[in-house]
């Protein structure tokens, strides 16, 4: 198993109770809750990739996806439901990893990734070059409240760029946020202890 997707599987698992009075205050817009919320997420996001069967750069890609498909669910989960944000989350970290892998052909607007416009966060984009930023944006709806995701072949009429130039930017604009995802994970309290799969 890669070494990050197990760092992320050996991340500890929030107390109810802490996640609750997270969720609440990242529902009033505290940006640490906020984050405390993706980090310990991605856990569920990594078993989620380990429970597909995949394996090496594809279960990477998988975690990268499904982190999105996490901050999308951590954006709209309601606290006050009585249900746990990992159980919340599993669809939206699901779906996200699934329109990672769909068919590289016009399938009309229900090739996306997500099935209502996200909030934005114009922070995950931050101090990412232009093309890549704009890519992710219009992929994804990233970083705009009004935006919808659209599929690889939307994008590439719009950029005026081939699918091949599309799927290139792409993977390198996730590779940053792989990267930046890592550097969270570094952060994370240690972990001792084996391997928990």
């Amino acid at each position: 198993m890669d070494r990050f997707v197990r760092e992320l599987i050996a991340l500890p698992q929030m107390e109810a109770a802490e996640e609750l009075a997270l969720a609440r205050l990242a529902q009033r817009g505290d940006r640490a809750a906020r984050d405390a919320l993706i980090t310990s997420g991605m856990r569920t996001v990594a078993l989620r990739a380990r429970l597909r069967g995949l394996t090496g750069e594809e279960q990477r890609d998988a975690v990268q996806s499904g982190a999105i498909g996490l901050i999308r669910a951590i954006d709209r989960f309601d606290p006050d439901r009585g249900v746990r944000l990992a159980t919340y989350a599993w669809q939206w970290i699901g779906a996200a990893m699934t329109a990672q892998w769909r068919p590289e052909q016009p399938l009309g607007d229900h090739d996306c990734v997500a099935q209502e416009p996200d909030p934005g966060d114009p922070e995950l984009l931050d101090g990412m070059p232009d093309e890549l930023a704009e890519v992710l944006r219009l992929r994804f709806g990233l970083g705009d409240p009004a935006a919808s995701p659209m599929p690889r072949h939307l994008v590439c009429e719009r950029l005026d760029l081939t699918l091949a130039q599309v799927r290139t930017i792409e993977a390198k604009a996730m590779r940053q946020l792989r990267s930046r995802l890592a550097k969270v994970v570094d952060r994370a309290p240690p972990v001792g202890g084996a391997d928990p799969l």
